[in-house]
């Protein structure tokens, strides 16, 4: 065997080593976050978001991403609602297009989702475990005659007494934040009414999405370092997977691009950086 050949070898070996070390330091980490407490919180990347809690409203700030990728969850929740009957077409364009709506918002931070899908008239209710984001969120509420709840809860005590109650429910960009997300997945299939939809945006665990996140990082200071581990992104086949054991049926995968320089989000066909998931919950066989 020769010199060159040797040595690729012996990188492989120890990068497949490397990779399988930091997936049991993953999991180790994992499981002593949960014993903590017993709730589904990655208490390092909670604080990491705490300490951004004075720049969450500010656009230019390092969690510009969450204010860019705005029009697209909107347009993503409102459109699939569209596609699913649920909303009429020649609605599309009312200002109070989500009236009606009962929407919780889980892991609302401080409220950037939130406060816009009021304004198109949904009810809503927010959730966060966090004190101090969701203090952020009620003040720049202020006295805003918006239909918003705020609540420091986890997902585990909200569903406990809020079964199947909403119309939607939404977890965006924050599954990849939690160490457990089967249950976390199983909190919000708990939640929804029967034919009601979840609404799951995230990072897509591949390749670009792990070069994406670098960049993101530490080239265009476009996210938080320490915000995101790509270990914990989780493809749209797993998420539907494990949906789908909840009763809970995947109707669309929509691809989300970010185009830096023009800090601009787009629906797009590709999956593979970032993606929006829309599920239904299906009818239960008994009570039919």
């Amino acid at each position: 065997m020769s010199i060159a050949k040797s040595s690729l070898v012996a990188i492989s070996r120890l990068s497949w080593k490397l990779r399988v070390s930091n997936k049991i330091l993953k999991k180790s980490r994992m499981e002593n976050n949960l014993k903590k407490d017993n709730n589904n919180i990655d208490a390092a990347n909670l604080k990491v978001l705490e300490d951004l809690s004075g720049d969450w409203w500010d656009p230019n700030s390092e969690v510009i991403c969450l204010h860019s990728i705005n029009p697209v969850r909107i347009s993503l929740i409102r459109d699939e609602l569209i596609n699913t009957g649920r909303i009429k077409a020649a609605d599309r364009n009312k200002p109070d297009v989500l009236k009606g709506f009962h929407i919780l918002d889980v892991g609302c931070g401080a409220g950037v989702l939130a406060e816009p899908l009021a304004r198109m008239g949904a009810k809503i209710t927010a959730i966060d475990p966090s004190e101090v984001l969701i203090k952020v969120a009620k003040e720049h509420l202020g006295n805003e005659p918006l239909d918003i709840e705020y609540m420091v809860q986890y997902i585990e005590e909200h569903s406990i007494n809020n079964p199947e109650k909403y119309d939607v429910v939404i977890a965006s960009e924050v599954i990849e934040h939690v160490p457990d997300q089967r249950a976390l997945l199983d909190e919000l299939s708990k939640c929804v009414k029967p034919n009601g939809s979840i609404f799951i945006t995230t990072p897509n665990r591949t390749l670009i999405s792990w070069f994406g996140m670098l960049i993101a990082e530490h080239i265009l200071g476009i996210l938080a370092k320490g915000a995101h581990d790509w270990y914990h992104f989780i493809r749209p086949s797993e998420v539907e997977k494990i949906l789908n054991e909840k009763n809970c049926k995947t109707v669309a995968v929509r691809g989300i691009w970010y185009t830096p320089f023009f800090n601009i989000y787009n629906i797009i066909r590709y999956a593979g950086m970032h993606y929006g998931l829309h599920a239904i919950k299906q009818e239960n066989k008994k009570n039919k």
